[in-house]
C-alpha cells in the first residue's frame, strides 16, 4: 500500500503535493491514483513507439502538468526533460528515455 513515507522514500515531494490538496491525504492519494492511471501514459507510449513525436509532445506536456501538480518528482523531472526535448524536436531515442518514467509510474500504480 502506498503511504506518505513510501512516496518520500521514492523521492516524491509530498509536502508540496499535499499542500496542493489542502493537506488532505485521502484526497491526495485519490488524485495520485487518477493521475497515474491517466490514459495519456499509454497514448504517449504508443506515439513514441510509432515515431509520432508531435503527438508524443502533446501527451508528454499534458502529463507533465498532471504529475507536476501532484509533486511526483521521480516522474516529473525526467518527463519534463523529455517534454522539452520533444518540444525542440531533438533527435533522440525517446522509447529508451521513456522507459524509466514508465517503470516508475508502473511501480507507483502497483503500490496504490
Amino acid at each position: 500500500m502506498l503511504t506518505i513515507a513510501r512516496l518520500q522514500e521514492l523521492g516524491v515531494n509530498t509536502k508540496d503535493g499535499l499542500s496542493r490538496c489542502l493537506g488532505n491525504e485521502k484526497f491526495y492519494f485519490r488524485m495520485i491514483g487518477m493521475g497515474l492511471k491517466n490514459d495519456a501514459f499509454e497514448k504517449l507510449d504508443k506515439a513514441l513507439a510509432d515515431g509520432n513525436f508531435d503527438e508524443a509532445f502533446e501527451h508528454s506536456h499534458a502529463l507533465k502538468g498532471v504529475v507536476g501538480n501532484l509533486a511526483l518528482t521521480p516522474i516529473y523531472n525526467p518527463l519534463s526533460e523529455m517534454t522539452e526535448m520533444l518540444r525542440s524536436k531533438k533527435d533522440a531515442d525517446y522509447v529508451t528515455i521513456y522507459k524509466p518514467i514508465k517503470e516508475m509510474r508502473d511501480k507507483l500504480v502497483a503500490e496504490l
